[in-house]
């Protein structure tokens, strides 16, 4: 049997992750005069070195770690990656703050590094510290509201403004967009111009614009434009992929993770005929809108192993014999709290029309900007306690007729969103007045088949918008084949879309970051709904793999970027989509690849439908301007 499981790539980094070792924590002084021009106290390598990433790209920033409060360290913006990373010892408070050789400086709060992460995830991504972050240090309470009226979120959005001002005084940034800010050791030293430093007090009470003006005036960013690149802020730390894999890698009690995993009884190893076993896999987008969907299956039934056996040979038995079932995520809001990084449930997946028959995440909380533990095995490794909170664990739960299931399972968050560079992704929210701009793009996707399917190409429109998402844009009357658009506005606006030709559209996808040396930006997309009809399920740029055990052949589904340098540079209409490498970019249908186990172990009991689904694996994917589209747009 070759049973196929998938793994994102940042998988494989999961357990030199989860290696770090204890540090410790002191009281911090800022040392204005014993500044190192690096960017952390311990090297990338040492496995209690903690390395983040701010949400806002500041280069310059100071700070100090408390276990080594001898030397102030600054963040540093990463040329590859473009993100402003800094480096303590696990387990220590981390000062921020704007000083150089002067008496006077700007407090930007003290966060503790255990609440961001316990060790570093480079191979996923680093843990994100967020202003958030930085404004709950200063007030000492956890925001628990996006609303103006929240006293932490008061003091985040005057950082922001703080921030965004002395990025606009730099020119090149809107007020209102996220743009990476270098603050330059002479502009620290002239705060020797203001008479007094800005504490907390003065973010609560606004006195910080007054006092600060000497040294740069805030009243060029709104305090609108401030609050709105906070959610723009809020909402980028949450979007990213997520995903759940069933039991592949550990029996059952271990600290590994153990997938997602459950039964009808309140005893899963009960040897009595009633026993039913549920697996299962899902992967899920989170877009810069804060909305999540995707889509995965579920295997369930009864098994003939003994169950006090570890739980891989339930696996191995059901994906044999049962067929997947898929389950469906429409685009909701109950998914990850940004705030407090909890799954706010129920997450919905739909098995079929009956929405008492949904399969539901109930609860969860993201650990390390990274995972999503199921067990108390899991869970104490990860956040390295000798005592475990159920109430962070992820679980779910299932009714089908009389069957009651509940369970477990393990997610990880990778390939986080980052900022995106005005050089490339230009808006007209983002562009000085007069100049010209390219998004929403309007495109054409071209979806071929590989061997072993008669179906022809087929066309879907797609919108690159604004706001760093991906939706559909198909017209009306459109045809199995041609879903391509009409380059529609949007009419209403929420979990899906109604465009200004009535035609109701769907979230599919985000955009990751982006490319300035190739001008592109990286996609991720997922397919997931009736409509789509011979595309359902497929998925393009998720950067995972499907791994078909006992020497077979393992699926890749890479990267994927939209070169649009030709728009960047007016010199014509014409983009591509290529992968990281520069190749033609492949679609996977991870739900067939799935299935094509189920139809090689039971030849007899396959239908010739889904016979015919497995040959629709996937293959390759273009992109192409839609004829409608204007690239000639001006901000005016």
């Amino acid at each position: 049997m070759k049973t196929r499981h998938i793994l994102p790539f940042a998988t494989t980094a999961l357990m030199a992750a989860l290696s770090g070792c204890g540090g410790e924590s002191a009281n911090i002084n800022p040392e204005p005069n014993a500044v190192a021009y690096i960017n952390g106290s311990c090297a990338s390598t040492a496995k209690n070195c903690v390395e983040f990433a701010l949400d806002y790209p500041v280069d310059g920033l100071n700070f100090t770690c408390s276990s080594d409060t001898s030397k102030t360290y600054i963040t540093m913006i990463e040329p590859k990656s473009n993100a402003a990373t800094g480096k303590c010892s696990e387990g220590d408070k981390v000062h921020f703050f704007i000083q150089e050789k002067t008496n006077q400086y700007i407090d930007l709060g003290t966060v503790s590094l255990s609440d961001i992460g316990m060790v570093s995830t480079a191979g996923a991504g680093y843990p994100r510290l967020s202003v958030l972050d930085m404004a709950r240090g200063l007030t000492g309470r956890q925001a628990t509201s996006l609303s103006s009226s929240d006293e932490t979120i008061q003091v985040a959005t005057a950082i922001v403004r703080l921030l965004q001002a002395l990025s606009v005084e730099g020119g090149g940034t809107i007020a209102g967009d996220i743009q990476p800010l270098t603050i330059t050791t002479l502009k620290k030293e002239q705060l020797a111009n203001i008479a007094e430093s800005v504490e907390v007090g003065d973010y609560r009470s606004g006195a910080y614009a007054s006092i600060l003006r000497p040294w740069v005036d805030v009243s060029q960013v709104s305090q609108d434009d401030a609050y709105q690149a906070l959610n723009t802020l809020v909402y980028m730390n949450n979007s990213a992929s997520y995903q759940a894999n069933y039991p592949i890698l550990a029996k059952e009690d271990s600290q590994l993770p153990q997938g997602l995993y459950g039964c009808n009884l309140a005893d899963c190893k009960s040897t009595v005929a009633d026993l039913k076993h549920l697996i299962g896999q899902y992967q899920l987008i989170t877009d810069r809108s804060g909305y999540t969907f995707g889509y995965g299956m579920q295997w369930k039934g009864a098994v003939s192993a003994n169950t006090t056996n570890p739980i891989l040979t339930v696996s191995g038995e059901l994906i044999r014999k049962v067929r997947p079932e898929r389950m469906v995520a429409a685009a909701q809001t109950t998914w990850v709290n940004p705030l407090n990084k909890r799954i706010q449930g129920p997450f919905r997946f739909s098995v079929n029309d009956n929405a008492a028959d949904d399969f539901k995440i109930t609860q969860g909380k993201v650990f390390n900007d990274y995972l999503i533990a199921g067990t108390e095995g899991f869970y104490k490794l990860l956040t390295k306690s000798t005592t475990a909170n159920p109430a962070d664990y992820g679980q779910w739960q299932q009714t089908i007729g009389t069957d009651q299931f509940k369970g477990s399972f393990d997610a990880y968050k990778f390939f986080s969103v980052n900022f995106l560079d005005n050089r490339v992704f230009k808006t007209q929210k983002n562009v000085p007045l007069g100049s010209r701009y390219i998004f929403p793009i309007y495109a054409t996707l071209t979806f071929n088949f590989d061997g072993g399917t008669t179906t022809d190409s087929i066309k879907l429109g797609v919108v690159l918008d604004e706001d760093g998402n991906i939706r559909t844009d198909i017209a009306p009357n459109a045809t199995e084949t041609d879903m391509s658009g009409q380059c529609a506005a949007i009419r209403q606006s929420g979990a899906e879309y109604v465009d200004t030709n009535g035609v109701q559209q769907y979230r599919i996808g985000v955009l990751g970051a982006t490319d300035i040396d190739n001008k592109a930006v990286t996609l991720r997309m997922i397919l997931a709904n009736p409509i789509f009809q011979k595309l359902d399920g497929a998925v393009i740029g998720l950067n995972t793999k499907i791994e078909a055990v006992e020497g077979g052949n393992g699926q890749v589904v890479g990267g994927a970027r939209a070169n649009i340098g030709n728009l960047v540079a007016a010199n014509s209409t014409r983009i591509t989509l290529s992968d990281f490498n520069g190749s033609t970019v492949k679609w996977s249908n991870i739900y067939h690849a799935q299935l094509a186990t189920y139809v090689a172990q039971n030849p007899a009991l396959a239908t010739d439908a889904d016979k015919a689904l497995v040959k629709a694996q996937g293959g390759a994917v273009s992109l192409d301007v839609a004829e409608c589209y204007n690239p000639d747009k001006v901000r005016i």
